[in-house]
């Protein structure tokens, strides 16, 4: 069973765990109805027929006088008083052979009444008291008169207060059609056992509200527990696919979890940056060498061309066409020439000497020589500079890195935009954004765009952010693309804070 129900669904597992501890209950309350509510009822009917028997005996006596006081003649004053001699002589006997039994009569025309027997354990004195005493037990029978004289059928009830109830049998008395009297017996239900009826009474409809309300607050629980875990379940479900979706809020302990789940995500997403940036650096030591070797290679053949091109003007100057011939030549070489440095300076990069910078002039110098390119293209320059903490850097470096993601910003919006760089302070790093309204990186490109000789652009030699990673890398820092879409893309770059003790400093 338990392996079973392992395999079920969360909600499923909850409703057969809920449906166990209501089944208790509900066998509580089905005993109470079939077999402790039976029980009262077989004590109840016991009592009524015993007390159905008084009553059934003293009006088949006062029948049989009726019949008799018809049969002499008596008129209707005569034969009332014989039936009320005829009761004291029938109740008298009755009430004495059965103590606590209460008998009466109730004659419709006078409306008096008259009593034997006593249902508590004392004996009225005063005539004030005896009046008094029939008045009380009129008072407690008339409901139940007026129902037998309407309806003319006996009745069996009980009545009274909690504390003082009574089983009461009430049977009429005919005439010829006509209700004559009303005889009943009663006798007192013991108060324990009114109380535990009562109380069964209350405890089942305590019991069956408690039931529909635990039922009720059961389904609700349920409800909100699946519909958080299936909310969980498609936010993991997203996650596999997107580590920067997040799950949404959720109160209780409910709450903690998503909020477990959601630190671990980006976790798990800093993690993964740190292992592509770890295997970037490995692939790029690796790739340096071997450019480096290659750079090498490749200078001396191109001095050795660029030497040759030089005599051959010297030697052929007289030669038509050679100038032009000898121009397209030299370019070429400088333009190879300009290649290889690029790749000596990946491949073989210097320890940046820092210096506490400040960042924001910094920007500033930049822009001073890269302002009348943006204004060529058509875009807007927006600055938001915040008041920041000097920066540990190298100056040249980060220039060139700064320098860098303008021009790549300028040639991502070929018809004019906008251009937004920001700086701020965050915990011990300084960060800068350079945010363009261009047409984005593709999300095909974008785990790439750091590799070296990685391009999008027909005339570009891939080295370009390649080279600022490194830069960054070897600050200490960190560059990433923070967002993108074709509405443009945002780099972020983040680096140290200075020290103030220190000076100028070697990064090792």
């Amino acid at each position: 069973m338990l392996p079973t129900l392992k395999n079920k669904s969360f909600a499923i597992q909850i409703m057969v765990l809920v449906s166990a501890i209501l089944l208790i209950p509900i066998l509580v309350m089905v005993y109470d109805i079939f077999f402790s509510g039976a029980k009262d009822e077989m004590l109840l009917k016991t009592k009524e027929e015993r007390l159905g028997t008084i009553v059934k005996a003293t009006v088949s006596s006062l029948d049989k006088h009726l019949e008799q006081s018809v049969k002499n003649g008596f008129v209707e004053d005569q034969y009332k008083k014989s039936l009320e001699e005829a009761f004291k002589v029938t109740a008298k006997p009755l009430t004495d052979a059965n103590p606590g039994v209460r008998l009466g009569l109730y004659l419709a025309d006078s409306k008096e009444i008259y009593v034997f027997g006593f249902l508590h354990e004392y004996r009225p004195e005063k005539p004030s008291d005896v009046k008094a005493r029939e008045q009380r037990i009129f008072d407690e029978a008339s409901s139940g008169i007026v129902a037998v004289s309407a309806t003319k059928k006996p009745l069996s009830r009980i009545t009274g207060s909690l504390g003082d109830q009574a089983f009461e049998c009430l049977m009429p008395v005919v005439l010829n059609g006509e209700l004559i009297a009303v005889a009943w017996a009663d006798e007192r239900v013991h108060p324990v056992f009114a109380q535990s009826r009562q109380f069964s009474f209350i405890t089942r409809y305590l019991t069956l509200l408690g039931l529909f309300f635990g039922l009720g607050a059961a389904l609700y629980v349920i409800h909100n527990l699946a519909s958080e875990i299936q909310v969980i379940k498609k936010g993991l479900l997203s996650m596999e696919e997107d580590l920067d979706k997040r799950l949404p809020a959720m109160p209780g302990e409910i709450g903690e979890v998503v909020q477990s789940i959601n630190n671990l995500a980006a976790s798990l997403k800093e993690k993964k940056r740190l292992q592509d940036e770890l295997m970037r650096s490995e692939r790029l030591v690796a790739l340096g060498r071997l450019v480096t070797g290659v750079a090498h290679e490749l200078r001396n053949p191109l001095g050795i061309v660029r030497a040759t091109v030089q005599v051959m003007e010297g030697e052929y100057k007289n030669l038509e066409g050679i100038k032009d011939y000898s121009k397209v030549i030299c370019e070429q070489i400088d333009r190879g020439n300009k290649v290889i440095q690029e790749l000596l300076d990946f491949g073989r990069p210097s320890k940046p000497i820092v210096s506490p910078t400040d960042l924001n002039w910094l920007l500033e110098s930049v822009l001073t020589f890269t302002h009348p390119m943006l204004r060529q293209n058509n875009i807007k320059l927006m600055k938001e500079y915040a008041s920041l903490p000097k920066a540990n850097i190298d100056s040249d470096r980060i220039k060139q890195v700064f320098v860098n993601l303008i021009i790549n910003a300028i040639q991502a919006m070929p018809d004019g935009g906008s251009l937004t760089i920001r700086t701020f302070a965050e915990k011990d790093y300084l960060i800068v954004q350079f945010s363009d309204t261009g047409k984005g990186i593709t999300a095909k490109d974008l785990p790439r765009i750091f590799d070296p000789f990685y391009t999008t652009k027909e005339d570009g030699a891939g080295l370009g952010l390649s080279i600022c990673h490194q830069i960054i890398h070897l600050h200490k820092g960190a560059i990433w693309v923070s967002n993108t879409s074709p509405a443009g893309t945002t780099f972020d770059v983040r680096l140290p804070q200075s020290n103030p003790q220190e000076g100028s400093v070697v990064i090792e």
